[in-house]
């Protein structure tokens, strides 16, 4: 049968080469978005590694006189604005529908803030992100101790580490280091900081990869905290008392957080703050635009094989006749045309996987705007290969089948006379 039906595809080269040219450029195209729609999914359904669940940002502003005093070189006026963030923060956590609360910088999930440092042992040198944080940060975020506990905060030689989906920090496993150096190994200034503990691993965002993270005790006069974008001040409520809560918090606490020249300025809720930070960065777009090619090609695909094997069989139509008249049963004649379109779209997936390798590999994509996994962060696998080339013939196959069903069921029933006529 497979045979047979090749020597036909071979009689009717001419046409079936714009055929398989199309298919080609079709699986082409939806083998990349297959790719980066697993790519997402699979991502998406990782434990990102930190629960923000009933977790609310609370922003302060300040006014103009404290950035006059920031801007000064009076060491008083500065003393006395880090005095004003800790009571504050103290105020903050009493509040009666706070569960737990935590000051950082740089280190809150779904945020734009990013900061890396030197960090070593031995000759091994890398740049992990570096976490600034009050020991409540863990509790408030709900980050798992895998092994040791988390820092006192009364130790600024202390950290916790957590490394990446294959737990490593400087090619090393993580549950292996005991210390960590912090600073420019160039110089005799670093600071060797005892691992009080591995935190589980986790990721910026959902879509992230997992980060190698190295936190360390936040000083009560951590230069960070003179600026307002900085000081990131946050809390999980207690159970039963998230709706409503910005409200209640901001109607509240307005006057007792007005210490000195700082104010609150809004209450956000993590959950709204992962759904700006994934359109900051692109992803809501890019996955908008995926979807819609992804659909749009459906549909033409679709469109196209109904269009091209409906004149195919019309221009087969004797031959057809011929096939029926001896002997052939209609499902033969269905499954003929099935077997011709199955093939075709194999041997165009061939083809098509050898570009889309290759495409993939010089990271041409990137290049010219188009959505892509960056590859850098995300290596991919051979296995990587296999899972995009069998999603897309299976997609491509089920479309292409569903397409020639009724072109094919209209030739299984054409009378042999009939076709026959015009011989």
């Amino acid at each position: 049968m497979i045979l047979h039906t090749l020597k036909i595809i071979w009689t009717e080269r001419k046409v079936n080469i714009w055929i398989l040219i199309e298919l080609i450029l079709v699986f082409c195209i939806m083998w990349f978005c297959v790719d980066y729609i697993y790519f997402l999914a699979k991502k998406y359904m990782e434990p990102e590694g930190f629960d923000i669940e009933q977790v609310y940002a609370i922003n302060l502003g300040i006014k103009d006189e404290g950035q006059s005093a920031i801007d000064s070189d009076d060491e008083e006026k500065k003393a006395e604005l880090f005095e004003n963030i800790w009571t504050i923060f103290d105020r903050i956590k009493a509040y009666p529908e706070i569960e737990n609360a935590c000051i950082s910088s740089a280190a809150v999930p779904h945020s734009g803030s990013w900061m890396s440092r030197e960090f070593f042992i031995d000759t091994v040198i890398d740049y992990p992100q570096k976490k600034t944080v009050t020991p409540e940060f863990f509790d408030v975020f709900g980050i798992n101790m895998e092994k040791g506990k988390s820092f006192s905060g009364n130790n600024m030689n202390e950290a916790v580490i957590s490394g990446n989906m294959d737990d490593i920090l400087l090619k090393k496993s993580v549950f292996q280091i005991d210390t960590i150096n912090y600073g420019d190994h160039n110089s005799q200034d670093y600071l060797r900081l005892k691992v009080t503990g591995v935190a589980n691993k986790s990721k910026r965002s959902q879509f992230d990869a997992y980060n190698t993270m190295v936190y360390i005790p936040l000083k009560r006069d951590e230069g960070d905290l003179l600026y307002t974008p900085s000081i990131e001040i946050s809390v999980r409520v207690k159970p039963g008392t998230a709706k409503g809560f910005e409200e209640r918090f901001s109607k509240n606490m307005q006057e007792q957080i007005g210490v000195g020249p700082y104010f609150l300025s809004s209450v956000q809720s993590f959950r709204d703050i992962r759904s700006d930070y994934i359109k900051w960065n692109g992803w809501d777009n890019n996955l908008k635009s995926i979807y819609s090619i992804s659909a749009f090609l459906l549909i033409n695909i679709f469109l196209a094989v109904v269009g091209t094997f409906w004149f195919r069989i019309q221009s087969r139509r004797s031959e057809i006749g011929l096939r029926i008249a001896l002997g052939a049963s209609h499902n033969r004649v269905k499954r003929l045309f099935m077997t011709e379109t199955l093939i075709l779209l194999f041997l165009a997936s061939i083809i098509a996987t050898v570009i889309c390798i290759n495409v993939t590999l010089v990271d041409v994509l990137k290049d010219i705007g188009v959505p892509s996994i960056n590859r850098e962060w995300n290596p991919i696998h051979i296995s990587q290969y296999f899972i995009n080339y069998g999603l897309t013939f299976i997609i491509l196959a089920v479309i292409a089948i569903a397409a020639v069903w009724y072109p094919a069921r209209r030739a299984s029933k054409i009378q042999p006379a009939i076709a026959l006529r015009d011989e």
